[in-house]
Order: structure tokens, then C-alpha cells, then sequence
């Protein structure tokens, strides 16, 4: 063979390696549309004539299993798993050995030019499924939006009134690219004039309504006055996000394309509107962002913020902004409108120096002077930025209209709610004040009910006239002459139920000696599962409103709970711990507290 003939040879082998490097198809990072597990993440792909291969991740340390029964869909047609590497299928594992250990799953092949497929695990609730798995440098094709949702004109030409009614606003959902597997839950979030209180775990009344198989939903809502209501969608990793500006006797209907890639925020699955406030609706998806270009003040400048004149001219070089960003931006005078009544509103201060800032006399009275337009323009939706605000507008006791009237009501009604003692505000709006009214006749009449029956040692809400600086020596003047174990919990702290299971041999022990055990919640904690848990936990509860409870966590200088605090006889306090310290350790604390004289 001559030399001629080999380097032939050579050169075809090279070739033909390269064509069969070709027949690898490689998706190095991949996006998910839709997930109904947010642990179990498909990384990367491989597609081949031979296989088509998965590299998965999920949590580490927990249990998981992968069915033998699983495949992938592309196209109506099935793909079935053929094997696994580091786990068994079938069975329940956990994964070990890095912060994110990766599986990989095989499948008989794809055909190499697909560009999305799904991964069934099986179409039991608990099984997994992922739903438009695509190379993330590839988008996926976007489906054309009905004309009929597409809002391209206003059928509303101005805001509403802030104007009582009993009639419910309805919103619609419906679905686009709806699959088999998908199960989608809505969160619906507005403000119940029962309770606005934004300080609840949820901020807002939420509703969670599913779609049917049909992928519709519909909801029914007493908002009284004109709201915007946020909407929410959850799937796997990604969040889908809306507002609704809804008014009571009014519809909306609202298009969710559910194959919308709204991976890393980058669409989003509402993407249609119909019925009131339509455009609104449709242009508030894009208005604040919008706004914020070349906005040189951001809300990171905030963290340079030390004192009131600072604050001051920050507030008015964003004012500055959002008006000269008014003239030009590219939607309608109401949308502008809607975004500048909550931007212009200066309550959401993130940092600590703001915060400190903002709850001072000089700035509640620089906003009563410079920021009236909460008081005084009517035509508005109710947000949680006028609830957060009504803490300084209520302050305004020569303020009126139904924007004053509301200000004390969302300020003040929340303080009853929560045991405090206070008079009803002035409130001229008759339905207002009626609805006020009512709310405190069903508080008290609840907790009338909730009180009765309560052993001697259950304290609940029956010291809501002592003051939050005085609720401590209260409590313990209780106790005189012996020493006293505080603890502040509440239902949810899963380290203060386990601290609970932890004491219980120790409080035996200690039976018979001067030392009292004092338990302590707060509203956080809803009153059945408090009711429920304290008759496992024996000792002295106290339920506290939640001024009088945070009063108290912050004397003892705790950002969270559980915490612990130990006083000796004479009620000199000797211990304090934030977190569960140990048996063992507070053993030795009660011992020294015993022994003080």
C-alpha cells in the first residue's frame, strides 16, 4: 500500500468520525416550561440515533424514586426509558456527593431534529412531570394570541371611583396549550375589608383555585371597593405574575398559555385579556419595567440613604423621573396613571436605615405635606401600597373624603383585630363605618366564644389592656418568689415544637421545684392549632397581641424563635437564648436561677 493510498485512508476515517461526532445532538443547558416538582431538573441532553440520554439533579439528601414505567413524548408519540445510571428505577434512594449529584436517565431515541419534548414519570398525582424540555439557546415557537384576548383598545377611558358595593367582581380563566399531566393551581390574592392587615403571613386575603380538565377556573370576590388583585401562577421553578384591576359587578377573563417558557422571568403565562380593565391589565405587565430604564434612582440606592434630607431628595429625584418618563413612555394616560399613584407612594423602604427613617415624626409629616395625592384623588384602585400608607394618612385627623375614611379604616380595624384597645376612628362613610362596626362585633363575639372553657393557666387575649412595655413585669408579678422560664414560640416553628418534645422528660424531672414554665404566642399562631398543641405542652401560655409580642422579642434583642429567657425569685433575668440551646444547657441555667438568692 502505497503512501498515497494510506493518507486516503486517514483522511476518510477522519471524515467519517466527524459525520458520526455529527449524529450527537447536545443540549449543554436546557429550560422547562412547566414542572411538577421543582427538585427534579433535567440539565442536559443527548440526542443520538442510538439513545437519547438525560442528565437529572435532584435534591440532595432526599428520597426520590424514578418509575420503570417512565418516557419521554414528542409529537403524540412515547419514547421509554431503557436504563439508568446511579440510581435503580423503581426504587427510593437519595442522592449523595455533591451540592447538586447528577443521574442520567436513557431513553430509545428521540428523532434528531426535535426541539422540545416532555418527561412522564406517570399521570399519578405524585409522579413526575416536565413539560416542554428545550435547549435553552433554542426559544420555543410562541403561539399567536386570540384576537378576542388581545386588548388592543380600552373600553374604559378613566380610573374608577373609590366607591362601596356589596356586588362580587369575577374573574375568568382559560387555557392554551393546555397538556395531559398538567395540574395548575391560581393564587388570588386581594385585600378582605373583614381584616386588611398586609402584616399576615400571606399579606393579603389569598384564594387558591385550580383549573379543571378543561383548563378553566372561575372565581367570585367581594371586593367592595375598585381593587387591584394580584394574580399568580407557580410552576416548578418559574412564576407567572399579574394584576387585575378589578371593581365590584365587573368581569374579567384571563388567557394562560401554558406552554409559555417563563423560565428566569423571561415571558410570562398570562398573556391575555378580556372584559374590564383589559388593557390595563395587558400594558401593567410591561409598565414598571419600563419605567425603571435609565432610572439613575433605583431602590439600590437606598443603602446610601443615612438621614431625612437624603431621604427627601431621593423621594423627589424619583418623582422627578417618573414624571419626565410619563411624557414619553408608550402606554395609555390610565396605565401611567395606575403606576405612578403606587411608585410616587414612598412606603416599601428596604433597608434598616429607611425603615428606621421612615417610622419618624419629621418623615410622616414631610408626607402629609408633600404626598397628599392619597388623600385626595378618589379615583384610584385600593392596593396594598394605600393600606401600607394608611399607618401615616390616618395620622391626618382634618383629612376627609372616602380616602381618609379608608386610611383609618385599614390603619385602625387591623389594631382591634388584634386585641388592642382602641376608639373607633372618624369615619363619614356610612357603608364604611357600618362594615367597621360589624368586623369588631364578629372579632369580639369570636373571641368570646374561643375563651370560653380555657383552663386558669391559658391566658388567651384577657391582658390586651396592658400596654406592649408592660406586658412583661405583668406576667411576671404573676409568678413572685419563683424562678420562671419564658418561652417565645408559635405553631409554625418547627425547632420550637421539637424544643417542646426535648424539655418534656426535664419538666418532669424539675416537678415539685419553684420554677414556672411561661409560653408565649402571638396572633401568628392560628388559635385551633394553638388550642390544639398547648394541651401536649403543660405550663402557663399566654396568647399576646402581636404588639405586645413583638414588644417583648424585642427586649430580648431576638430576630426570630424560638427564644428562651430564665429570671431567678427575686425576677432578675439570668438567661437569654435565641434558638433551642439544649436540654443540657437550659438544665444548668434553670440550677443556677434555683440557687440565686
Amino acid at each position: 500500500m502505497n503512501k498515497k493510498t494510506i493518507i486516503t485512508i486517514l483522511l476518510a476515517l477522519v471524515s467519517m468520525a466527524g459525520q458520526a461526532r455529527k449524529t450527537v445532538v447536545v443540549w449543554e443547558e436546557t429550560s422547562m416550561v412547566f414542572t411538577t416538582y421543582r427538585y427534579f431538573q433535567i440539565k442536559k441532553v443527548e440526542l443520538s440515533k442510538q439513545q437519547t440520554k438525560l442528565f437529572c439533579t435532584y435534591l440532595e439528601g432526599a428520597k426520590f424514586r424514578i418509575s420503570k414505567d417512565c418516557y419521554l413524548q414528542s409529537d403524540g408519540k412515547k419514547y421509554p426509558v431503557v436504563s439508568a445510571d446511579s440510581i435503580v428505577l423503581g426504587e427510593f434512594q437519595t442522592l449523595t456527593g455533591s451540592d447538586e449529584p447528577i443521574f442520567v436517565l436513557s431513553f430509545t431515541p428521540l428523532p434528531m431534529k426535535t426541539k422540545e419534548f416532555d418527561f412522564i414519570e406517570g399521570m399519578g398525582d405524585n409522579d413526575f412531570k416536565v413539560f416542554g424540555v428545550h435547549d435553552k439557546n433554542v426559544p420555543l415557537s410562541v403561539t399567536p394570541i386570540p384576537e378576542e384576548f388581545r386588548a388592543d383598545y380600552a373600553e374604559e377611558d378613566q380610573l374608577p371611583e373609590l366607591r362601596y358595593s356589596k356586588e362580587r367582581a369575577t374573574i375568568r380563566f382559560k387555557t392554551i396549550n393546555l397538556r395531559k399531566g398538567m395540574k395548575q393551581d391560581i393564587e388570588v390574592q386581594y385585600l378582605d375589608l373583614k381584616n386588611p392587615n398586609l402584616n399576615t403571613p400571606t399579606r393579603a386575603t389569598t384564594k387558591i383555585i385550580s383549573l379543571n380538565e378543561a383548563g378553566e377556573a372561575e372565581v367570585s370576590l367581594p371586593l367592595g371597593f375598585p381593587q387591584d388583585v394580584y394574580v399568580k401562577l407557580s410552576s416548578g421553578y418559574w412564576l407567572s405574575t399579574g394584576h387585575l384591576f378589578l371593581a365590584p359587578g365587573k368581569e374579567v377573563t384571563v388567557l394562560i398559555d401554558m406552554m409559555r417558557d417563563d423560565s428566569e422571568r423571561k415571558g410570562n403565562k398570562f398573556v391575555g385579556f378580556k372584559g374590564y380593565m383589559a388593557k390595563l391589565d395587558k400594558e401593567y405587565l410591561e409598565v414598571f419595567k419600563d419605567s425603571q430604564k435609565g432610572n439613575e434612582y433605583t431602590f439600590q440606592k437606598q443603602v446610601d440613604i443615612k438621614d431625612m434630607p437624603l431621604l427627601v431628595n431621593y423621594l423627589e429625584g424619583r418623582k422627578a423621573h417618573m414624571e419626565e418618563w410619563k411624557k414619553t413612555a408608550p402606554f395609555m394616560e390610565m396605565t401611567k396613571d395606575v403606576l405612578l399613584q403606587k411608585i410616587n407612594m414612598p412606603i416599601f423602604m428596604s433597608t434598616p436605615e429607611l425603615d428606621s427613617l421612615t417610622k419618624t415624626e419629621a418623615f410622616r409629616d414631610y408626607l402629609l405635606r408633600q404626598h397628599r395625592e392619597p388623600l385626595q384623588n378618589s379615583k384610584r384602585f385600593l392596593d396594598d401600597y394605600f393600606v401600607y400608607s394608611s399607618r401615616y394618612y390616618a395620622m391626618d385627623k382634618e383629612a376627609r373624603g372616602i380616602n381618609a375614611d379608608l386610611a383609618r379604616y385599614c390603619y385602625y380595624l387591623p389594631k382591634v383585630l388584634d386585641g388592642q384597645k382602641v376608639e373607633k376612628p372618624l369615619i363619614e362613610d356610612a357603608n364604611l363605618s357600618a362594615l367597621y362596626d360589624e368586623a369588631v362585633r364578629e372579632y369580639q363575639k369570636t373571641v368570646a366564644a374561643q375563651k370560653e372553657g380555657l383552663p386558669a393557666d391559658v391566658h388567651y387575649l384577657d391582658m390586651t389592656d396592658i400596654a406592649p412595655e408592660d406586658i412583661l413585669p405583668a406576667i411576671l408579678s404573676k409568678y413572685k418568689g419563683k424562678a420562671v422560664l419564658i418561652d417565645v414560640w408559635a405553631t409554625w416553628c418547627g425547632p420550637c415544637r421539637m424544643g417542646h418534645k426535648l424539655m418534656a422528660p426535664l419538666k418532669e424531672e424539675l416537678k415539685g421545684k419553684d420554677i414556672e414554665f411561661v409560653y408565649i404566642t402571638s396572633p401568628s399562631s392560628p388559635y385551633e392549632d394553638w388550642k390544639n398543641m398547648i394541651g401536649d405542652i403543660p405550663g402557663n401560655h399566654y396568647y399576646l397581641t402581636k404588639g405586645q409580642y413583638n414588644h417583648l422579642l424585642d427586649l430580648y434583642h431576638s430576630n426570630g424563635i424560638p427564644t428562651c429567657a430564665i429570671y431567678d425569685s427575686s425576677g432578675k433575668q439570668t438567661y437569654t437564648e435565641i434558638g433551642f440551646p439544649g436540654v443540657e444547657t437550659i438544665k444548668e441555667e434553670i440550677e443556677k436561677a434555683l440557687n440565686t438568692k
